[in-house]
């Protein structure tokens, strides 16, 4: 018998129908934001941590998701996510199992007939220093999205960081002193027209007007001024160290198990053709350059000896039996997740043949990375109905 359980959500009457702003923490989005879509998500999560038989540990996660930092409420929220779907799978679950010969605890212990699996979760997140640039820019973000006005939105097109927070009520008024003096029906285009850079303290800030059609003028409600956030550079990403590094974090020593080890880590990696991850289990891709028997110079497409599990004939983390990647997992969309087992090619203890979890799953099989899907959806497998969840995020207030 469970003691009184608080509930995850507040249990208040919502009509704050606006979207997220950028200085709110996405709890502190979902507890506020009224509307019959968003129900859905609330209580899937409320039902998932419903099923934490402990006590303690359901506090534990309840405290976790109701955070205002969002590293806190990703971690604990791929746990809760790790949770239900190993139950799901047929498994009971003990959380943070002690192991024997070692004074740390595993996320979990998974045991399903003679199965028998440890997992550790991770889901990186952001330095200090990154978190207070992002939250600098947050505050900019959100003073320019309520600018209300009603015939323009904007492009946001530069942008340099100042070393404080920009003042609200004088950026809002220089911005709303510039687009008064601009004529939405005027002849311009996006490369020719008018553009406005705000500067103070450090921060260097160029906009462009984008005008609005003529039946969409006027004062809206909960729009948003921002159109376009065209002042990332562009560049080459390479997500493969974070994965490692990741990884390389939850190297706890556990002893020798007794079970399959699985480390689950939680990305948010916008690419989804697998480059990243494959670099970062078996080594980025080279090309070797060689001569051939006629002088020829020839080439060959290589791997690089820096992937987490090596390369043979000199494997490495043997003792890591798979690595579970959970990408782009949310609340309001747990089904869309990217997930993919990448099996070990030579663990010191094989993960069962079938894990049972809603996976694509990796393996490499005579030197080939083969792929094979799960046998069902993850909405089939969460018995989420189609569209999931039903009904519009932002219905039209006409």
């Amino acid at each position: 018998m469970h003691t009184h359980r608080e509930p995850l959500f507040d249990e208040v009457h919502r009509t704050d129908v606006a979207p997220g702003r950028h200085q709110e923490s996405s709890f502190e989005f979902l507890n506020r934001v009224a509307g019959a879509y968003w129900e859905h998500p609330r209580r899937l999560m409320q039902d998932w941590l419903d099923h934490v038989e402990n006590d303690n540990d359901h506090n534990d996660l309840r405290q976790r998701l109701r955070s205002r930092d969002d590293d806190q409420f990703r971690s604990a929220f791929l746990e809760l996510y790790l949770h239900e779907s190993l139950l799901r799978a047929g498994y009971s679950v003990t959380i943070h199992p002690t192991v024997e010969g070692s004074t740390s605890r595993p996320d979990f212990l998974a045991e399903r007939a003679d199965e028998r699996i440890y997992i550790e979760a991770i889901a990186p997140g952001a330095n200090p220093a990154a978190k207070a640039a992002a939250a600098r820019r947050a505050v900019l973000f959100d003073t320019v999205n309520q600018l209300d006005d009603p015939n323009f939105m904007l492009w946001l097109d530069t942008l340099e960081e100042g070393i404080s927070p920009p003042p609200a009520a004088r950026l809002r008024g220089d911005l709303r002193r510039w687009l008064s003096k601009l004529d939405p029906d005027a002849p311009w285009d996006m490369e020719s027209g008018p553009s406005y850079q705000w500067e103070h303290n450090g921060w260097s800030v160029t906009f462009k007007p984008i005008p609005l059609k003529p039946e969409a003028r006027g004062r809206r409600p909960n729009s948003r001024a921002i159109g376009v956030y065209g002042h990332t550079p562009v560049g080459w990403i390479d997500d493969a160290p974070a994965i490692r590094k990741a990884l390389s974090g939850k190297q706890h020593e556990y002893g020798n198990l007794d079970a399959p080890f699985m480390i689950a880590v939680g990305t948010y990696i916008h690419d989804r053709d697998r480059w990243h991850t494959t670099n970062a289990m078996y080594g980025a891709v080279a090309i070797q350059w060689g001569e051939g028997p006629d002088g020829e110079i020839v080439s060959r497409q290589i791997r690089q000896r820096d992937g987490y599990f090596g390369a043979p004939p000199d494997w490495q983390h043997r003792h890591v039996s798979g690595v579970l990647l959970v990408n782009q997992l949310m609340p309001y969309h747990v089904q869309r997740a990217e997930v993919t087992l990448w099996r070990h090619p030579d663990p010191m203890v094989q993960l069962p043949e079938d894990v049972g979890l809603p996976a694509h799953v990796l393996a490499i099989d005579r030197n080939e990375l083969k792929e094979t899907p799960p046998p069902n959806t993850a909405a089939d497998f969460f018995g989420l109905p189609d569209p999931w969840p039903p009904g519009e995020a932002w219905p039209d207030e006409a």
